[in-house]
């Protein structure tokens, strides 16, 4: 159980600290000098980590990046002073984080016992106000030992059930120092998962590659680090050095890394705040960073005190933050502290923020566990929520994945978590316009996907409709020839006469792939029509079988994919396309190479620069597999 005290300056909390595990956490000669703590302090029992913060009102962000990842919060209040603002201040902050259990030490019990009915009256109404209302208040004194083991006593039974360890692992940085004949230390809380020795982890958000090389949990060697554990990791890496780690940073599982610069979340204002307008620039803490972010409101125009809004923060810098994770605001002066929440959406959309389908997700995404806050997504538009996205902000390795998607339900395809019901909306309204489109245009062989998706009212993205394609097409339900998407009963059959001129022309234009014969050149070989031989070609073109590239040169579907995959394979070993390279490997003229390229910059398969080309590799398939020859 990591403990974290909180309190005003002199109060008392490191000399208590020290009376109870014997190690004086001021460690800094600028503490000693000056008698108060200026950085955070640690120390361990057998039963307990303690976090010891600066209580004086300049290091108030220094308590902050302490509180991140505390299990139990110890109220230090000093009997022969009472109640001072930092009392009141860091006793916000640490129900602002959501740290539901505490005990508070009336320090000084020695000095002034007979303030303690006073003092504790005071709290009373203070307590009530936030989630230690119920908090045991013990008078203790550090110097002669009254009450500490009542405190001990009390503090024990604050232990909460062991945090859950399935999610992959997230460590909040919150110091790095180098050690003599070790390298790199990052010490810090374990929020999330575990961590062994020789586990490849990454630094964010810098987004460093860091291998653990030793560590110790709970100040003591081990080969494994449990959630709710103070952690120091001894850790290497390319790049890696004490000038790459700031307090702030994370060493997480490398699924995790996708640091962000906006977060949607509920924030509640504090009733003693400033009401607050939109883009208002604020300080921002959560886990250990702190930084600048503008705070838009997104379901109101003004945020009075004591209320709770739904917002958006822009922040500054990218940090990492995931779904379920406290933070706390001051104002731009860093002198208030003016309210906190949780974060709803780590991944928000860029636009839309305040339509009312927006407000009504994030209303949803306000879920305490990941299968009630998929439950509500997919219960309203769209009724569908990007997979990857969503298993990052609730970090869910795969075995939990499978357990949410089961019990949402959801039905993946794509990129995709859809609700069943959207899925199967989706699959109708596919099957009605394909049999809508057969019945007008019998001679074609289908449509394009992206003529079918643009179709819907839902409109979901191409990825993912092309996933959803997939499942389709996997259990029958629609057939796929090509580029082309029909019903698994539709067939185009061609004319008597459109077979004969095939029959003849298809030996050509096979025999000589890359270099098929013109129009003309066809229409004298086979002694038809060029008028005749151009309708059947480009019935053919319309089946999928054929591409024309420039007017009047047909080549093979196949041929063309070929192609494709010999200007990628260019671009991979030369870095770009040229006319000359493409030329030579299709042996063939210059003209028809600059042909065919030119006309894969306009189907987006390639993208020209001067007299070079590059690949767009989610276009390599536009024509299908290659089959090479």
């Amino acid at each position: 159980m990591i403990i974290g005290t909180a309190g005003h300056v002199d109060h008392g909390k490191t000399a208590l600290v020290k009376a109870l595990t014997g190690v004086d956490t001021d460690r800094l000669a600028e503490e000693k000098r000056r008698g108060i703590t200026i950085d955070l302090g640690y120390a361990y029992t057998d039963d307990f980590g303690f976090v010891d913060v600066p209580g004086h009102e300049r290091f108030v962000h220094t308590m902050l990046a302490g509180a991140s990842g505390i299990d139990t919060g110890l109220l230090v209040v000093d009997l022969t002073e009472g109640i001072r603002p930092q009392t009141r201040e860091h006793l916000q902050i640490l129900s602002l984080l959501g740290i539901e259990t505490g005990v508070v030490a009336l320090t000084k019990a020695d000095l002034a016992p007979e303030r303690t009915a006073e003092v504790s009256a005071a709290l009373r109404p203070l307590l009530a106000e936030t989630r230690f209302r119920d908090a045991p208040m013990i008078p203790v004194s550090a110097v002669t030992g009254m009450g500490l083991e009542t405190l001990r006593a009390a503090l024990v039974a604050t232990a909460r059930p062991p945090r859950p360890v399935s999610g992959h692992p997230r460590l909040a940085v919150d110091r790095a120092f180098t050690l003599t004949g070790a390298g790199l230390i990052v010490t810090g809380t374990l929020v999330a998962g575990r961590i062994a020795v020789e586990d490849r982890l990454v630094l964010s958000p810098v987004g460093l590659e860091v291998r653990v090389r030793g560590l110790h949990a709970q100040n003591r060697p081990a080969r494994e680090a449990v959630a709710a554990q103070r952690v120091a990791l001894n850790i290497t890496g390319p790049r890696v050095s004490k000038d790459a780690v700031r307090r702030g940073d994370w060493v997480l599982h490398p699924a995790l890394h996708a640091p962000t610069a906006a977060l949607d979340a509920r924030l509640r204002l504090l009733p003693d705040a400033v009401q607050l307008r939109p883009d208002t620039e604020v300080h921002l803490h959560l886990g250990t960073a702190h930084g600048m972010a503008r705070l838009s409101l997104l379901d109101r125009d003004r945020l009075t005190p004591g209320d709770t809004a739904l917002v958006r923060l822009t922040l500054r810098e990218p940090i990492g933050a995931l779904a379920r994770d406290r933070f706390v605001i001051r104002d731009t002066s860093a002198t208030h502290t003016l309210g906190g929440g949780t974060v709803l959406d780590p991944f928000p959309p860029r636009r839309g923020r305040r339509t009312a389908a927006r407000l009504v997700q994030l209303v949803s995404l306000d879920a305490s566990d990941p299968t009630e806050a998929l439950r509500g997504l997919l219960a309203v538009t769209p009724h569908w929520t990007d997979a990857g996205s969503f298993f990052r902000a609730w970090n869910l390795p795969e075995p939990a994945q499978a357990e949410v998607i089961a019990a949402a339900p959801a039905r993946p395809a794509g990129g995709l978590l859809l609700s069943p019901e959207a899925f199967v909306r989706i699959r109708d309204r596919i099957v009605a316009m394909l049999d809508a489109h057969h019945r007008s245009s019998p001679e074609l062989p289908g449509m394009q996907a992206e003529r079918l998706r643009i179709g819907l009212p839902e409109r979901p993205p191409a990825a993912a409709f092309g996933g959803i394609v997939q499942i389709l097409v996997a259990d029958g339900v629609i057939a796929q020839d090509g580029p082309w998407l029909r019903q698994p009963h539709h067939s185009v059959m061609l004319s008597a006469q459109d077979q004969r001129i095939w029959r003849a022309a298809e030996p050509l234009i096979t025999g000589q792939r890359f270099r098929p014969p013109r129009l003309r050149e066809l229409a004298e070989t086979l002694h038809v029509p060029e008028k005749e031989v151009r309708a059947t070609l480009k019935r053919l073109q319309r089946m999928g079988q054929l591409v024309e590239v420039p007017p009047d040169l047909f080549f093979r579907r196949d041929t063309m994919a070929e192609m494709v995959a010999i200007a990628a394979d260019l671009a991979e070993h030369d870095g770009v396309i040229t006319a000359a390279s493409f030329r030579d490997r299709l042996e063939n003229g210059r003209k028809v190479a600059i042909l065919v390229l030119e006309f894969l910059d306009r189907a987006g398969v390639t993208v020209r620069t001067g007299d070079t080309r590059r690949i767009r590799p989610e276009r390599l398939r536009l024509f299908g597999e290659p089959s090479f020859r």
